[in-house]
């Protein structure tokens, strides 16, 4: 097992989910969605590109579901689901089970969703799916192995405190979203974590983890019908709950500016600055992805000409990513730096990320000899967005884990084709989105610089 970090899931993962029809896109593939009578919606992917099988489920339940006095405690789970027994297995037994059928085994959490995730050999196909059904819906808690699970996590935010990029980006979740759910650290508080008990986890625990607040995708070598049967044969007879959590209010607007500035054992400077964005089902979305690729991902990015240009260089690195969760969205700037650049680099970041609402992305705006010498900012965005989809298809288990996270977070009922809507993207949305979302004055900025001796 390797168990990775838990994260937010950004709109980058769920591409695939969003192209229709999923069989146009790769010859021999088939595809079916059903739900079974206790609410379980199943979503099957059938191509024989590689003979292996790949289940992912996604549970309605992150940060959004926490309180301040919960905090943390959907991500404890995801740990106590991977490493700790079932009603009929033991942690150590479940692992030996996992390692004798060649599986891979993961999961994540994130501020909307928590997703299991297990690769197996086509033949093991039916253990795959029981393991699923046992660790997600059989869990036997004990005081002993929460507490067990506990350590582990109290020292991953130990490290995370250590990591300035992801303890920046943390502090940016944090503070852009006041007062709702989604500000509540994903790895959770260590003094909450301490004082939550088996009986606390056990309520939230039955209360969400139910086969209607759960989407199942499965893609791979596999007959549709007869894995389709399999599956019913599995979870059709895990109990039916009438419950349905209400979805999560929207974020109020940041109402000021927050700074936050640390000292920590580092050799460098680090500069997170974060803006809100779009959320999963905006349609703004699909145009906050290539404006993210333009300014800091692919060849030529326009914040590295805008920070590392002219006669001095105010940093070493620079780049930028997007998240769309379901009812917030975010941007996040992160540069590396000389300690001594941080105020004039801090300050020109901000001002250029103002300035987006007036950049030329296309070679189309510009005019006589400068349209000759000019860089396409807005086709390279797309071409490097359409290499990014034609890899992640190429991935059985990322298609699974776009397929049942998309099932979540949808809430349209028409069918998308992601490369169609980027194809639409104008130089025009890339600067309204620029104003509407980055020349806000709402913004949070977290800077971490060497202590002082």
């Amino acid at each position: 097992m390797n168990k990775k970090r838990a994260y937010s899931f950004g709109s980058i993962i769920f591409l695939l989910a969003l192209w229709a029809p999923l069989e146009s896109q790769e010859a021999g593939t088939k595809d079916k969605s059903f739900t079974l009578d206790n609410g379980l919606r199943v979503i099957l992917l059938e191509r024989h590109n590689l003979p292996l099988i790949n289940i992912v489920a996604a549970v309605n339940a992150g940060t959004k579901d926490e309180t301040e006095a919960t905090s943390g405690i959907t991500h404890l789970l995801e740990h106590y689901v991977l490493f700790r027994g079932t009603e009929i297995r033991s942690g150590n037994e479940v692992a030996r089970d996992i390692r004798r059928h060649g599986a891979y085994f993961n999961a994540h959490t994130g501020q909307d969703l928590a997703v299991f995730e297990i690769s197996v050999p086509a033949e093991n196909a039916a253990f795959a799916l029981n393991n699923q059904r046992d660790i997600l819906f059989n869990l036997k808690l004990t005081q002993a192995d929460l507490d067990a699970e506990k350590e582990v996590i109290l020292e991953e935010i130990r490290q995370i405190e250590d990591d300035p990029f992801r303890f920046g980006s943390a502090l940016v979740y944090q503070n852009l979203f006041p007062g709702h759910p989604y500000a509540h650290p994903v790895y959770g508080r260590a003094e909450t974590l301490k004082s939550l008990k088996v009986e606390d986890v056990e309520r939230f625990y039955r209360r969400l983890f139910i086969p209607a607040n759960t989407a199942l995708a499965v893609v791979g070598d596999f007959d549709i019908a007869a894995l389709e049967t399999k599956i019913r044969e599995v979870f059709g007879t895990v109990g039916k709950s009438e419950f349905a959590p209400s979805p999560p209010a929207k974020p109020a607007p940041l109402p000021k500016t927050i700074e936050i500035a640390l000292e920590r054992d580092v050799e460098e400077g680090y500069l997170v600055i974060g803006a809100a964005g779009p959320d999963y089902n905006d349609r703004n979305q699909y145009a906050a992805d290539v404006l993210t690729q333009a300014l800091g991902q692919g060849i030529s990015p326009l914040l590295v000409q805008a920070l590392r240009g002219g006669r001095r260089d105010l940093v070493n690195t620079v780049g930028m990513s997007y998240i769309a969760l379901k009812k917030a969205g975010a941007f996040l700037l992160y540069a590396t730096l000389d300690p001594k650049n941080m105020s004039a680099a801090k300050q020109e970041a901000i001002s250029y990320l103002r300035r987006v609402r007036n950049e030329s992305f296309s070679k189309e705006e510009f005019l006589g000899e400068e349209k000759q010498f000019a860089y396409d900012h807005l086709e390279s965005a797309r071409n490097e967005l359409r290499i990014a989809v034609e890899k992640a298809w190429e991935s059985g288990l990322g298609l699974a884990q776009s397929l049942a996270m998309h099932m979540m977070l949808n809430e349209t009922s028409a069918p998308i084709d992601y490369l169609d809507r980027i194809a639409a993207v104008s130089p025009t949305d890339l600067r309204q989105i620029g104003a509407k979302y980055l020349s806000r004055n709402e913004i949070v900025v977290v800077t971490v610089v060497p202590r002082k001796k």
